[in-house]
């Protein structure tokens, strides 16, 4: 038989080990999934910020260290969370964030030298599928090739019609919030190694002229 007449099976190669004495290697192979462990990607990504000096539970704005950092890494607005304690809204101007403080439920407290500037992951009003998409590409590096984005959306807007918020205050496990995801929306998803994709349906009843396995089709034994 020729190559293109065997079925292909497609993974991701997590590790190996050898040659032995005796010339053996032993590969050891994962779905795409694997890249989104807990211990391999981390959604927001940790941020490098610190506050360059302590800022009072009144303070307007503080100034990131190390210096060039801001335009670096931190973009013209958006959220963080100061010293894991308070979420603040900002807009940037170079290393100095303006704030307003308390959002989200926290409390405006003084934050001291060094602590972490950490930005924040915010998802608004979004589709289910577009909040997984990002955090499997964009978050765990899952080439977006693997996810036919357009069939989890018509997926999504016939079975689910919902749309989810949320904010992410501190470097999370993409597994886990994933896993989160969907518990809430009642969905499934896995990988599929003959297509090289990831899969996405949302959990519902059971259509009526689904196909049944019982005692006419299955070989006994099996």
């Amino acid at each position: 038989r020729s190559l293109d007449q065997f079925e292909a099976r497609h993974y991701v190669l997590d590790s190996f080990s050898g040659p032995s004495p005796q010339g053996a290697a032993t590969l050891i192979a994962k779905d795409a999934l694997k890249l989104a462990d807990d211990d391999r990607a981390l959604a927001p990504r940790p941020s490098n910020g610190r506050l360059v000096a302590a800022i009072t539970d009144i303070a307007a704005s503080l100034t990131l260290t190390p210096a060039g950092l801001g335009n670096a890494e931190y973009p013209a607005s958006g959220h963080v969370a100061i010293g894991g304690k308070e979420v603040c809204s900002f807009t940037r101007a170079g290393d100095v964030l303006t704030l307003t403080r308390a959002q989200f439920g926290t409390s405006a407290i003084a934050h001291s030298v060094e602590d972490r500037a950490q930005l924040c992951l915010r998802y608004t009003a979004a589709d289910p599928a577009l909040i997984a998409h990002d955090l499997l590409t964009g978050y765990a590096d899952i080439p977006s090739a693997m996810i036919p984005l357009a069939a989890w959306q018509q997926e999504t807007a016939i079975f689910l019609q919902r749309l989810y918020t949320r904010l992410i205050a501190e470097p999370t496990g993409v597994n886990t919030l994933v896993s989160e995801l969907i518990e809430q929306a009642g969905l499934a998803l896995w990988f599929d190694d003959r297509l090289n994709q990831l899969r996405l349906q949302v959990l519902r009843g059971i259509a009526v002229d689904a196909f049944r396995y019982d005692h006419n089709n299955l070989w006994a034994g099996s």
